[in-house]
């Protein structure tokens, strides 16, 4: 396990524009935790109004904090839109130098997750982003979590399943990927998603989009291919991607396992929702009976180095 005595930790805007007060005010809760943290406001993209600051600037915010030796993991503030369009602009050669540190939020920031898990072998965090509503919106669980986290810590997380499928549901290990689905369905193809999901559990949530939608993503998976040596699918929460009186999302879920020729398990505890239990990209995940737990390997978050 490595143990970070001084984290410090940059907050970083690589998706849409967050709202600073909402971050500044959330701040104290890291130093009260024993973790220095550091963040400024990017300017606003007078030409976009969906994005926290133009691609160059945001580049530049991450690529400081990848560059910068005090700092030891990169928090996303919140997603939204515009992670995928600095994708071509990281020097991914560069990189490569670079002692692995973590990029951690959700939403949006899946296209990091999954372009430094590709690129670079770096592992990530699924986790919760200080500039979101979701922010100790019902306990402070998943919070306190992923705090012991970014000081090197490794919290208890085991989460409860539901089985989908038929039949007693198998004991599975596997390596963990995943995120936003309809993120992730956009990077397949890319140079930014893996190849090849062969033994990997691989977990989806998703916010707002139609069921239908949700059913045309899984099919891309599906007929890309990337799901065929997958171990299984934990589903969390899909939120607000139920019709009133037509479908509602647990016959989302439904529909989904008996579609994707997996095992499938759902678990509320994760996605666009409070709590949002931190969840590993690239680290290794453990179903055993109705639960969901992961451990950090003996180099933390920092898998590569």
């Amino acid at each position: 396990m490595l143990i970070h005595l001084h984290p410090h930790i940059r907050i970083i805007s690589p998706a849409s524009p967050e709202l600073a007060s909402r971050v500044e005010a959330r701040l104290p809760e890291f130093e009260a935790a024993g973790i220095s943290v550091s963040y400024h406001k990017l300017a606003p993209d007078p030409s976009w109004p969906f994005i926290a600051g133009s691609a160059h600037a945001r580049l530049a915010q991450i690529m400081e904090g990848l560059d910068d030796p005090q700092v030891t993991a990169l928090l996303a503030s919140r997603g939204g839109y515009g992670a995928s369009d600095l994708l071509d602009l990281f020097p991914w050669e560069r990189l490569q130098q670079l002692r692995p540190k973590p990029i951690i939020g959700f939403s949006d920031v899946s296209a990091l997750h999954a372009a430094f898990y590709t690129r670079l072998g770096w592992q990530g965090l699924h986790a919760p982003m200080p500039g979101t509503d979701y922010w100790r919106q019902n306990g402070d669980g998943d919070v306190l979590a992923l705090l012991t986290l970014l000081k090197g810590g490794a919290p208890n997380i085991r989460l409860p399943l539901l089985y989908l499928g038929r039949g007693l549901p198998p004991q599975v290990r596997g390596w963990a990927f995943g995120g936003c689905l309809s993120v992730l369905t956009n990077l397949i193809g890319t140079p930014y998603f893996p190849q090849n999901l062969d033994g990997a559990l691989v977990f989806w949530e998703d916010i707002g989009e139609h069921p239908g939608r949700i059913l045309r993503f899984a099919n891309q998976w599906l007929q890309s291919g990337v799901l065929r040596d997958a171990r299984g699918i934990v589903l969390g929460r899909f939120a607000g991607c139920e019709i009133e009186g037509v479908a509602s999302e647990s016959q989302l879920h439904d529909q989904l396992a008996q579609r994707l020729g997996l095992p499938v398990w759902f678990c509320p505890h994760f996605g666009h929702c409070s709590p949002n239990w931190p969840l590993p990209i690239g680290g290794q995940l453990r179903i055993e009976g109705d639960s969901l737990s992961w451990d950090l390997d003996e180099h933390g978050l920092q898998s590569g180095s």
